[in-house]
C-alpha cells in the first residue's frame, strides 16, 4: 500500500467517567519560534455517549470520545476532572505524588512533560523558522492535545491537534475561551514588545495568565520523580508486565 498508517496500542484498565470512556483535551501555544517558546493551558473533558467495556468491541461507538457525525459527546470542566481524579486517588489509597498531594497536579505534570517531549522531538522538523515566509519575531500558533488516563493515574498521549474544536456549546467553554484568548493576547503583546525593543530577555513572561511555559529554547519541562507503573493489566484483567530485556531476548530466541 502507498498509504501510511499510525498504529497505537490499545490502553486497557482505563479510568472512566460514570462508566463511559473519556479523554482530556488541553491546549498549547507556540509564542515564539526564535527562540522556540511553548506554553501549556488546562482544557476540558470529552465524554463518550455509551457505557464502556474493555471486553466488548462490538459497539465501536463506546470506544470513542469524539462523535463527529455520530451524536454529541458529553463535556465536563477541568475542575470536575480534578474532583474525579482526587476521588479515584483516595479510593486507591494514593495520598501523595511526586508533585505533592493533589492528583490533578500529578496528571497535569505528565501532560506538560509529554507536550514538552513532543516539542523537543519535532522541533527541527515542525518548528523551524523560515525567514522566506514570515519574520520569526512575529510567528505564533495555537494547538491542542488529547490524553486518556488509566486507573493508575498514568497519562497516555493520544495525539496533538491543530483543529481544536472551539465550539461554545457549554457556558464553561465561554469562560475557558476567555482565559485562553485573553492570556494569549497578553503573551503575544509582551513577546512582540520585547523582541521589537531588544532590551529585555524574553523570559520570564510577566503576563502569562493561566499559561505555563513547558519549552523554552531547548529547555524542556520534566516531571521529576515520576516513575510509570510497568505492571499494567490487560483488557482481560490479566497482568501485562513488560519483560526485562534479558527475558525478552530469551522469549524471542524460543519463538525462533
Amino acid at each position: 500500500s502507498d498509504e501510511d498508517y499510525i498504529v497505537q496500542k490499545y490502553v486497557c484498565n482505563e479510568m472512566t467517567w460514570n462508566r463511559r470512556k473519556f479523554d482530556v483535551r488541553v491546549f498549547w501555544l507556540v509564542a515564539s519560534l526564535d527562540p522556540l517558546v511553548v506554553l501549556y493551558h488546562d482544557g476540558y473533558v470529552r465524554i463518550g455517549n455509551s457505557d464502556y467495556s474493555e471486553t466488548d468491541f462490538s459497539n465501536t461507538v463506546a470506544h470513542l470520545t469524539t462523535h463527529t457525525k455520530l451524536g454529541a459527546e458529553g463535556k465536563a470542566t477541568f475542575a470536575e476532572f480534578e474532583e474525579a481524579l482526587q476521588e479515584l486517588a483516595i479510593k486507591q489509597g494514593k495520598t501523595s505524588f511526586p508533585a505533592g498531594r493533589k492528583a490533578v497536579d500529578h496528571v497535569r505534570n505528565q501532560m506538560k512533560h509529554s507536550i514538552a517531549e513532543m516539542i523537543e522531538i519535532f522541533r527541527h522538523k515542525s518548528f523551524v523558522p523560515d525567514h522566506r515566509i514570515l519574520p520569526t519575531d512575529n510567528s505564533f500558533s495555537f494547538y491542542c492535545a488529547d490524553f486518556i488516563l488509566d486507573n493508575d493515574l498514568d497519562v497516555w498521549f493520544l495525539e496533538p491537534q491543530y483543529g481544536c474544536g472551539l465550539d461554545e456549546d457549554y457556558y464553561f467553554r465561554l469562560e475557558m475561551h476567555a482565559s485562553l484568548f485573553n492570556g494569549m493576547v497578553d503573551i503575544f503583546e509582551e513577546v512582540w514588545k520585547k523582541q521589537e525593543e531588544g532590551t529585555e530577555k524574553l523570559l520570564p513572561l510577566k503576563m502569562g495568565g493561566n499559561y505555563e511555559v513547558v519549552y523554552a529554547d531547548g529547555l524542556s519541562y520534566s516531571y521529576d520523580g515520576y516513575e510509570r507503573n510497568q505492571n499494567k493489566p490487560g483488557c482481560t484483567g490479566k497482568s501485562r508486565k513488560h519483560p526485562e530485556p534479558e527475558q525478552q531476548e530469551k522469549e524471542e530466541e524460543e519463538d525462533d
